[in-house]
């Protein structure tokens, strides 16, 4: 259904995010004030033409990778110079564990991100090394 959103604070991330969704084949639309989303479902996403650019959003690429984990395309996401030194390993082990087929670069696993999800994703137990709210949203995310 569509969605609407008023005062929405238009940062680097947010528009980085917006395009993401946009490449997954969610429609988008500015109207005056407010950012208008129709959205798709769960299983309305689509595969992407090209990288999924996060800019310098940590965040959207950890919740975003546990949301396309349970997708059945694959993905590459990156991000600028910055994000590319942020190690991803803490919502790779799990999402791995759980099925999906996603590296990055090296043992810390480094953006960019290859994803290749499953429908079928596992059932995990997972306890934390260090408590985070961005990999219990991935796991929350991917277990939809």
């Amino acid at each position: 259904g569509e969605t609407r959103v008023k005062g929405l604070l238009k940062g680097e991330d947010v528009l980085s995010t917006i395009q993401v969704f946009r490449n997954l084949g969610v429609r988008i639309e500015e109207e005056d004030d407010q950012l208008v989303i129709e959205g798709q479902g769960f299983e309305g996403l689509t595969a992407p033409h090209q990288t999924l650019d996060m800019g310098n959003s940590g965040t959207s690429m950890r919740l975003i990778a546990g949301l396309l984990a349970g997708q059945s395309f694959e993905v590459t996401m990156s991000g600028d110079d910055s994000l590319s030194k942020r190690p991803m390993d803490r919502i790779v082990l799990p999402l791995r564990q759980m099925g999906a087929d996603i590296t990055g670069e090296g043992s810390r696993h480094l953006p960019p991100l290859k994803l290749k999800g499953s429908r079928e994703l596992n059932p995990i137990t997972y306890a934390l090394p260090v408590a985070s709210a961005q990999v219990k949203s991935a796991i929350l995310l991917a277990a939809l």
